[in-house]
């Protein structure tokens, strides 16, 4: 049981009502926060899941990275499912854990893998990890990256501290994205 207990349901917008009802626990505690952040949480986690120009394996090996490193178990376990689904091999995936170097991961990857440890570790990436990433992307991947990083490190920090338990079943994600929140 979370340590701040979910909000009724009963009494928030029928746009926020309707996305937690049928999701996890993850919603159900973001879903405590203010709408006009609910909304922009919301809108945000969309346009990164299904609208950003980064690579969907590189930006899910970003995730699952920020999650070990967080020691974020409910983190991992909703994206592992997400990594495969766009088509991140199992391999790879239970590489991820332990981090770098791995033979199994392509230049790309641990470029991603490297700039990733970087932030989290230290904050700000060394002009090495940042380089290793420009070079294999444009900068408004980059950012997208850099974006993806700090929303999945806030996200572990507050499953972190709410003690949220792990679903029974991750969240299945769809094909197509959701509706925004104001649609």
């Amino acid at each position: 049981m979370p340590r701040i207990p979910f909000p009724d349901h009963s009494k928030q917008p029928d746009r926020i009502r309707q996305q937690v009802e049928k999701g996890i626990n993850a919603g159900k505690i973001f879903s405590l926060a203010s709408e006009p952040v609910w909304d922009g949480f919301w809108d945000f986690s969309l346009a990164l899941l299904y609208n950003s120009k980064l690579d969907a394996q590189l930006r899910e090996l970003a995730i699952l990275r920020v999650g070990h490193l967080s020691g974020c178990a409910y983190e991992v376990y909703q994206h592992e499912p997400f990594a495969r689904k766009v088509g991140l091999p199992d391999e790879r995936i239970r590489a991820i854990k332990g981090g770098l170097p791995n033979p199994v991961f392509t230049p790309a990857e641990a470029a991603v893998i490297a700039f990733t440890d970087d932030i989290v570790k230290n904050i700000r990436a060394g002009d090495d990890t940042l380089a290793g990433v420009r070079a294999i992307m444009d900068d408004s991947c980059l950012m997208d990256l850099m974006m993806a990083i700090g929303w999945y490190m806030m996200a572990c920090r507050v499953f972190m501290t709410t003690d949220l338990d792990i679903d029974v079943k991750p969240m299945e994600f769809p094909d197509e994205p959701p509706p925004l929140s104001k649609d």
